[in-house]
């Protein structure tokens, strides 16, 4: 009789620790989709400086020898804002057309799953503005990675090339 209690006991203990997990989980994508709510209005106007900082400021400075460094620093710090705004942007669309569980399902895709399922989702309802505007973001953030790494690349090329004259 005693063992069976114990096995009762843990059959209970699971159950309530699944229980807590699934409600923290929850609770942490209400409290996500709030925060987003809060956030997005204000990153999204950062994300647009930083885009025009990027435009006039952080690209043209790539044409002199001493600033390729600070250029290419830029445009990847630049590339984590315009992520930032892609992966709240996707929380809000996923959460607004599918719901808690669509959320929890992209989280556990190593949380970058909100993205493909915020596109998913808006295909299948015909939202093209908010696919482009997904994919613009996308863009923005990948490209601007990758041109920040290659401004990098080639100013440490540069510097070794001087250090080596020298």
């Amino acid at each position: 009789m005693g063992d069976f209690l114990k096995i009762i006991g843990y059959f209970i203990t699971v159950i309530a620790i699944c229980l807590g997990i699934i409600f923290l989980a929850i609770l942490f994508i209400k409290g996500g989709v709030w925060l987003s709510i809060k956030i997005l209005p204000w990153l999204s106007v950062v994300m647009w400086l930083v885009f025009m900082l990027d435009i006039f400021i952080i690209l043209p400075l790539w044409m002199f020898k001493k600033t390729k460094g600070i250029s290419a620093i830029g445009l990847v710090v630049s590339s984590y804002i315009y992520g930032l705004t892609l992966w709240l942007w996707a929380l809000l669309v996923t959460y607004a057309i599918w719901g808690t569980v669509a959320v929890f399902i992209g989280l556990f895709l190593f949380g970058v799953g909100v993205v493909p399922i915020a596109v998913l989702a808006a295909a299948i309802n015909g939202e093209w503005g908010t696919i482009s505007s997904i994919t613009l973001l996308l863009l923005l953030t990948f490209g601007s990675r990758i041109l920040g790494l290659h401004f990098a690349q080639k100013a440490d090329e540069l510097a070794y090339s001087q250090s080596t004259e020298d």
